[in-house]
């Protein structure tokens, strides 16, 4: 709704102007009639209305006195001149101060027309980019505001969150973005907000493979919130074509006031990652959680008492088969098939009876895009800790692991993509990050984040007054807010606060 205010000493032009608005603009409301200048700046500055209808000459202060001192205060208030004839001095100070719009006496209903759907695109606009700021915000901090601000009073909000692949648990994945996730098409974001009459916003998730869209509407109305997620994850599912483009898709709960909107947030997160599947596509709406354990599948543990009697690397291999078609055929969330892979590694270590640190199974499963990937992924942490021989790969290919760790050492500061791996090398990266890792010890998105920061540090030692936007750009990160979070989870500190340490 638009708060207009009319300032206007003309009683039957007022009345008439002020009727013709709330007979037939449903989106704007009349506050009241001011008599000169000076009420009329009283009201402005109480009842802050977005839209104000004033004459020029009016007793006690006239209509541009007024604007210049509502300027004064730093409103934002969009002002529409009345004017009963043309005055080259009054139209060179109003175009001093601001205003474009001008609405002659007699009024003509279609300008009054033009102008109102001109501010209520304009104002549309400005709140869209508001709230997107203030639901980005929202998105990404971990300390939600106090309150609410007045552009999202009476607005209902709700958020659909896409996962393209695994969750991604472990910072080190955020270095390198397996492929470019492309959002559904304007024209179609578009067409969804006249069908379902509401306001969408594509905001930036907290990894690289994350949509979320932010659903908008008027708290009086109930749009088919559910019915929409499904076109939005209808459209973004590839997997029928592209099975390892899997998607999960989470459709968050209402909030029926946005001041709920990071509690939301926080339990659509939660929900991902108690419920998002491994493997394959889904859609599901969030539902609070409670008492979430990781319990190992019973039959998991059946299974993993066999491994005591697998005394070489064939039987070893069957067994880890037998283990991911299980898993695969009951279509576990992420969360359930972590907590089996670590009773498994548990299992084969304490056989070996070996004192070695777990493999970090978050990282692995969240590197891989299918049961297959696991599998070899599997393969070849369990070779190395049962002291087995990893699979060949070719007297040249150690060659072919140092040309990829001399291209990253060229290029790390580009923006680095997995699946171009294959056009530059000729073998896909899973293949190619399986022969780094066991080349270096070290995985390629992990190399390439340790060359990142290292180069980011080196940049604000020397430069203490340095922006940390600018250091992420340099370094590579085409975000600064995921550049200071792989930065804090290595130093254990921001950027800024690195640099207050250094300052000191």
């Amino acid at each position: 709704m638009i708060r207009v205010l009319i300032v206007e000493d003309e009683p039957a032009l007022a009345r008439g102007l002020s009727l013709l608005i709330t007979k037939n603009y449903t989106d704007f409301e009349v506050l009241g009639i001011c008599k000169n200048g000076r009420d009329g700046l009283q009201n402005i500055l109480e009842q802050k209305p977005e839209l104000v209808f004033t004459d020029i000459t009016m007793p006690i202060m006239n209509g541009l006195d007024m604007i210049e001192e509502v300027q004064k205060a730093h409103f934002h208030t969009r002002f529409v001149i009345l004017t009963g004839y043309a005055d080259f001095e009054y139209a060179r100070k109003a175009i001093h101060l601001g205003v474009s719009d001008y609405l002659l006496k007699p009024i003509v209903p279609k300008t009054l027309e033009d102008i109102l759907h001109s501010c209520l695109e304009q104002q549309n606009a400005k709140i869209h980019l508001l709230q997107k700021e203030y639901l980005q915000c929202a998105l990404r901090s971990d300390n939600p505001a106090e309150s609410a601000p007045d552009f999202m009073e009476n607005t209902s909000c709700s958020f659909i969150f896409v996962f393209q692949g695994p969750l991604r648990p472990s910072i080190y994945s955020e270095t390198i973005p397996d492929s470019d996730f492309a959002p559904i098409s304007s024209e179609y974001m578009t067409t969804l907000e006249n069908e379902f009459q509401v306001s969408l916003i594509l905001l930036h998730g907290r990894h690289f493979n994350e949509q979320v869209y932010a659903v908008t509407y008027p708290a009086s109305r109930h749009p088919d919130i559910k019915r929409l997620a499904g076109r939005i994850h209808s459209s973004l599912d590839l997997s029928a074509q592209h099975p390892e483009s899997w998607i999960n898709t989470v459709l968050s709960l209402q909030s029926p006031d946005s001041g709920s909107v990071s509690d939301i947030i926080k339990d659509t997160y939660l929900f991902a990652l108690f419920k998002n599947r491994f493997g394959s596509s889904s859609l599901q709406t969030c539902s609070i959680l409670s008492n979430q354990k990781m319990i190992v599948s019973p039959d998991v543990q059946q299974l993993c008492a066999g491994i005591t009697s697998l005394s070489d690397q064939e039987s070893l291999y069957h067994m880890i088969h037998s283990l991911i078609i299980m898993q695969d055929q009951s279509e576990l969330s992420q969360f359930q098939l972590t907590a089996n892979l670590r009773y498994y590694f548990s299992s084969v270590i304490q056989n070996c009876h070996k004192d070695i640190i777990y493999p970090d199974i978050a990282e692995i499963i969240s590197a891989c895009h299918s049961y297959e990937e696991l599998e070899r992924e599997l393969q070849y942490e369990t070779s190395k800790i049962c002291g087995f021989h990893t699979p060949a790969f070719g007297e040249e290919l150690p060659s072919l692991a140092r040309q990829v760790r001399n291209y990253l050492d060229r290029n790390f500061t580009q923006q680095i993509i997995t699946k171009s791996f294959q056009d530059i090398f000729g073998y896909n990266e899973k293949y190619i990050s399986t022969l780094f890792k066991s080349e270096f010890g070290i995985s390629p998105s992990k190399y390439i984040s340790e060359l990142r920061l290292k180069m980011a540090k080196t940049l604000l030692q020397n430069n203490p007054d340095i922006l940390t936007k600018d250091v992420a750009e340099m370094v590579g990160f085409s975000d600064a807010f995921y550049f200071s979070r792989v930065f804090k989870a290595h130093e254990g500190m921001s950027p800024s606060q690195y640099l207050k340490q250094l300052k000191k």
